[in-house]
C-alpha cells in the first residue's frame, strides 16, 4: 500500500519554521468562514478518516468528539438510532462505517441540516486532526478546524481543543462552551485503547446487542479502572442481562467516579445509580427532570422517565415523556418501546399496536416491543399472532421472556400442566443466553402460577429453587409474597425483615413489596384489617409495571382482605379495578382470578344473578382447564351451592 503523501514535507523553509511554532505553542488552524447553526439543526457525525495505519484510531476519535459536543446544549446530534435505521433503510448493516458520501446520503434522507467529517493523518511523530461542518443540503463549508497534536498521547486534548473552537464558531455562546465543557481526558478517558474498546461497545449496545458489547466494556475499564463512563454503561448491560450484583457493582463505581465525567454523563451515571441500584424514585425523577431542562433536545431523559413512570403506575406521565422523545427522536427505538407500552397499560390497545408496528415498519423496534405485542395478541384472543412472535423470538434476546409470557398466559387460562411445560423451556432458554436472575424469574412465576392455582407444595418447592439461583432484592422481595401466600410464614418473615434492613431507600420494595407481603402473612392469620391497612401505601403505585412485574397485585389483595371481613361491596370494588385495568399485566392469572373474586363478592352481597354470572364468567375463560386444579374444584363446589 502506498503511503499517504504529507503535503507539509515540501514546505518552504519559513512555512516550515511558522509551522513548527504553531506545533510547539499547541495552536490550530481555522478558516476564515463560519456559517452559524440554530437550535433547530441537527448535526450528523462522520466516522474519521485514519491516514495513520494505526488502528487505535478507528471509531475511537468520533467516539471522543461525540462526548465532547454531546456536553452543548446548543448544538443537536443526530443520535445513533436514527443513523443506524437510515443505514438499514439504505440496504447496509447498521454497523457500517458512515463514510462521507454515506453521511451525505443520510442527511438528505432525514433532512439533516450539517454533517461534521473527520481526519487524522500523521506528520513524522506528529499527527494533523481535521475538522470539517459541511451543510448537508448546499455542500457549503460551515467551518474548519484543523489541529496539531506532537504525539499519539496529545490526540485527545488537540482533538478538545478543536472542538471545544467549533462549538462556539457554530453559534454556540461562549459562556454555555465554556459552562458545558469538560476536557475529554476528565469526561472519558486518557486512555486511547480504553476508549476504543468503549465505543466498540458502545456501539453493540446502542444495537442492543449487550452480549457482544460486555467484553469490550470490560476491556475498557481494565485499560483504565477510572473510566466513569465505561463502568456506566457496564452496569446496564449486566442489569440488562439480569446479573443484578455486577450491575450494582459498576454502576457504584461509575457514581464513585461521576467528577471524572461530563455534565451530560453525569445525569446518566447520577440517572441510573438511583434508579436501578438505590431505586430511590423521588431522587430519579428529580434528576431526570434537570437533564430535561439542561438538554431539552436530548431523548434520553424522557425515554428513563418514560421507564419510571410506567414502573409507579403513571402511565399519563410515561406516555407523555415517550412522545415527546418520539417528537424528538423519530427513530427512537426506546421511545417506540416506552410508548407502546404506556398504550397498552392504558388499556388503548390499538394504539398500542399502531405505534408497535410502526416501530417495526422503521426499522425501529427494540425486541421489547414484540413483548407488547404478544400481550396485546393475548387479550385479543390471537392464537396465532401469539405463536407468530414465539416464532419471532426462536433465538433472540427475547426468547425467555416472551416463554415465559407464554407459559403465564396457560396458567391464566388454567392449563397448570402446559404451563409448567413451557416454563420448563423458558428456564432452558434464559440458561442458554446467561440471564442469571432472569431464571430465577421463571422459577418465582411458576411458583405464583402454583399459589394461585392451589399447589401450595408445589410453589415452596419452586421458590426456594429460584431463591438457589438468586438473591437478588427483586427475587427474595417476589420469595417473601410467594411464601406467605403458600404458608411458610416463617421463611416469609425473615425475608421482609431482613429486606426492610438492607434497602430503606427503595421506594416500591417499601412501599409495596414488604407491606403486601406483611398483609398476605395477617391475612393467614386471620387479620383482615390489619391487611388491609398494611395494602395502604401501595395504593398510589399498584397500577404500575414495577409491582405487577413481580407478581403484586396490592388491590387484589386488598379484594381479598375484605372477602375475609366479609365486606362484599368494597372487595367487589377491588376485584373490578383488577379486571379494568388488564393491559398493566396482560397475561397474569389475577385476571382470570378476579372474576371469582367478583363472584364471591357478590355472593357475600347476596346479589345471587351477579354472583353467578362471575362464576360464569371465570369458567368462560377456563373452559379448558386442567380438572384437577384445586382452586378450578373450590369455585364449582361453590358455584353448586348458589343455584
Amino acid at each position: 500500500m502506498t503511503a499517504p503523501k504529507r503535503p507539509f514535507k515540501i514546505l518552504v523553509p519559513a512555512a516550515a519554521a511558522i509551522l513548527i511554532l504553531l506545533i510547539a505553542g499547541g495552536l490550530y488552524f481555522r478558516s476564515g468562514r463560519s456559517a452559524k447553526l440554530t437550535e433547530k439543526d441537527s448535526v450528523l457525525l462522520a466516522d474519521f478518516v485514519n491516514t495513520t495505519g494505526d488502528a487505535v484510531f478507528d471509531g475511537t476519535l468520533k467516539q471522543a468528539l461525540a462526548v465532547q459536543l454531546e456536553q452543548s446544549p446548543y448544538l443537536n446530534i443526530l443520535p445513533e438510532s436514527r443513523i443506524q435505521q437510515a443505514l438499514r433503510f439504505m440496504g447496509r448493516s447498521a454497523d457500517e462505517r458512515v463514510t462521507k458520501d454515506i453521511a451525505h446520503e443520510i442527511c438528505l434522507r432525514e433532512g439533516v441540516k450539517a454533517m461534521l467529517t473527520g481526519s487524522i493523518s500523521s506528520l513524522g511523530s506528529h499527527y494533523v486532526i481535521t475538522l470539517d461542518a459541511v451543510n448537508a443540503q448546499t455542500g457549503d463549508s460551515l467551518d474548519r478546524e484543523q489541529v496539531e497534536a506532537e504525539s499519539k498521547e496529545q490526540v485527545l486534548k488537540s482533538l478538545d481543543r478543536a472542538a471545544s473552537s467549533l462549538r462556539e464558531r457554530l453559534g454556540e455562546s461562549i459562556g454555555s462552551v465554556q459552562k458545558f465543557t469538560t476536557p475529554l481526558e476528565a469526561a472519558t478517558t486518557s486512555s486511547l485503547d480504553a476508549l476504543k474498546e468503549f465505543s466498540l461497545g458502545q456501539a453493540a449496545h446502542s444495537r442492543f446487542d449487550d452480549e457482544a458489547a460486555m467484553p469490550h466494556l470490560k476491556r475498557a475499564v481494565e485499560l483504565d479502572p477510572n473510566f466513569a463512563m465505561a463502568w456506566a454503561v457496564l452496569g446496564v448491560v449486566y442489569s440488562n442481562m439480569t446479573d443484578t450484583q455486577h450491575a450494582h457493582e459498576c454502576l457504584q463505581k461509575a457514581f464513585d467516579l461521576k467528577d471524572r465525567a461530563s455534565e451530560r454523563e453525569r445525569f446518566y451515571i447520577g440517572g441510573h445509580y438511583y434508579d436501578t441500584l438505590k431505586r430511590q424514585a423521588d431522587q430519579s425523577i428529580q434528576l431526570l427532570e434537570q437533564w430535561k431542562q439542561t438538554y431539552p433536545r436530548d431523548s434520553v431523559p424522557r425515554d428513563n422517565l418514560s421507564l419510571l413512570y410506567a414502573t409507579l403506575g403513571q402511565h399519563e406521565k410515561a406516555r407523555a415523556n415517550a412522545s415527546e422523545a418520539l417528537q424528538l427522536d423519530p427513530k427512537d427505538p426506546f421511545a417506540y418501546q416506552n410508548l407502546a407500552g404506556a398504550y397498552q397499560y392504558l388499556n388503548r390497545y390499538d394504539e398500542s399496536n399502531a405505534v408497535a408496528e410502526q416501530a417495526i415498519a422503521q426499522k425501529a423496534e427494540a425486541w421489547s416491543v414484540h413483548l407488547t405485542l404478544f400481550g396485546n395478541d393475548y387479550i385479543r384472543g390471537d392464537q396465532n399472532a401469539m405463536q407468530g412472535e414465539e416464532q419471532h423470538s426462536a433465538g433472540r434476546p427475547e426468547e425467555p421472556i416472551i416463554l415465559l409470557l407464554q407459559g403465564e398466559s396457560e396458567c391464566a387460562l388454567g392449563k397448570v400442566k402446559r404451563a409448567r411445560e413451557v416454563y420448563a423451556r423458558a428456564l432452558s432458554a434464559a440458561q442458554s443466553r446467561g440471564y442469571k436472575e432472569f431464571g430465577a424469574a421463571v422459577l418465582a412465576s411458576e411458583a405464583a402460577c402454583d399459589v394461585e392455582t392451589g399447589f401450595l407444595p408445589e410453589a415452596r418447592q419452586q421458590v426456594s429453587a429460584a431463591l438457589a439461583r438468586s438473591d437478588d432484592p427483586d427475587s427474595r422481595a417476589a420469595a417473601a409474597y410467594l411464601f406467605a401466600s403458600a404458608g411458610d410464614a416463617t421463611r416469609a418473615q425473615k425475608l421482609i425483615d431482613d429486606l426492610a434492613k438492607e434497602s430503606p431507600s427503595d421506594t416500591v420494595l417499601n412501599q409495596v413489596f414488604l407491606p403486601c407481603a406483611r398483609a398476605v402473612l395477617s391475612l393467614q392469620r386471620n387479620q383482615p384489617a390489619q391487611a388491609i391497612a398494611q395494602t395502604e401505601s401501595a395504593i398510589p403505585y399498584e397500577l404500575g409495571a414495577g409491582p405487577r412485574a413481580s407478581g403484586y397485585f396490592p388491590n387484589y389483595i386488598r379484594g381479598e382482605a375484605f372477602l375475609h371481613s366479609h365486606d362484599g361491596a368494597k372487595a367487589a370494588a377491588e376485584f373490578q379495578k383488577t379486571l379494568d385495568h388488564r393491559g398493566v399485566d396482560p397475561t397474569s392469572v389475577r385476571y382470570s382470578l378476579a372474576h371469582l373474586g367478583l363472584g364471591r363478592a357478590y355472593a357475600l352481597q347476596g346479589d345471587t344473578a351477579k354472583a353467578k354470572a362471575a362464576y360464569q364468567d371465570f369458567f368462560a375463560v377456563w373452559k379448558d382447564a386442567d380438572a384437577d386444579v384445586p382452586i378450578l374444584k373450590a369455585a364449582k363446589s361453590e358455584y353448586e351451592k348458589l343455584k
